[in-house]
């Protein structure tokens, strides 16, 4: 108890509080990268929702069904990286459900899951639209058209930003794995 201006026992004028309360370095990184993780997270899960509605028509399609509200909007004909990109939305929840327990296991899957439906795709879009970006850079030359834009400076645009998202989703959960990494001597489990 602090008495004010009273007696106070010598050597605890309270300059040294540093040594005495502090929070492990693992928890700080653990805290902080949690929330980058789950904003990171929360922009690829909404990415992921503007594709679904994307590639609407196209799955409609696949099932025999037309939905004539989204048949107006004239998107051009689904790729194949397109819906193997659809899956990291799935993967994406898997990391979001990772973080509040901490649960390594849930997040390697994230990482495998975010570098073979996330990166992977993005990286065949990259290469699937070489030669509509470069004919759009030489000589403005475009195929399709979306919402009176090119659609693959669209496309390139999308899939610079989803690029960056997964990296940045990577890193964070690469530090979170680090930092919930157990400590101290190994302990083997008794049955």
């Amino acid at each position: 108890m602090a008495s004010r201006g009273g007696y106070r026992p010598e050597g605890s004028d309270g300059s040294d509080h540093w040594h005495r309360e502090s929070i492990a370095w693992q928890y700080k990184i653990s805290s902080i990268n949690k929330g980058r993780l789950r904003f990171s997270l929360f922009l690829e899960i909404l990415l992921g929702l503007l594709m679904l509605f994307r590639l609407l028509p196209g799955i409609t399609g696949m099932f025999g069904l037309t939905v004539v509200s989204l048949r107006r909007l004239d998107l051009p004909h689904p790729r194949p990286w397109e819906y193997a990109w659809l899956v990291s939305l799935v993967v994406a929840i898997i990391g979001w459900r990772s973080t509040p327990q901490n649960n390594s296991f849930l997040l390697r899957q994230f990482i495998l899951g975010t570098v073979v439906f996330g990166i992977a795709p993005i990286l065949f879009g990259f290469f699937d639209l070489r030669k509509d970006i470069v004919a759009y850079v030489q000589d403005r030359n475009f195929t399709y058209e979306m919402f009176g834009y090119p659609a693959v400076l669209l496309w390139s645009a999308f899939m610079v930003v989803c690029l960056q998202i997964h990296v940045f989703s990577l890193y964070f959960s690469s530090v979170l794995l680090h930092a919930w990494k157990p400590r101290g001597p190994n302990k083997q489990k008794s049955r």
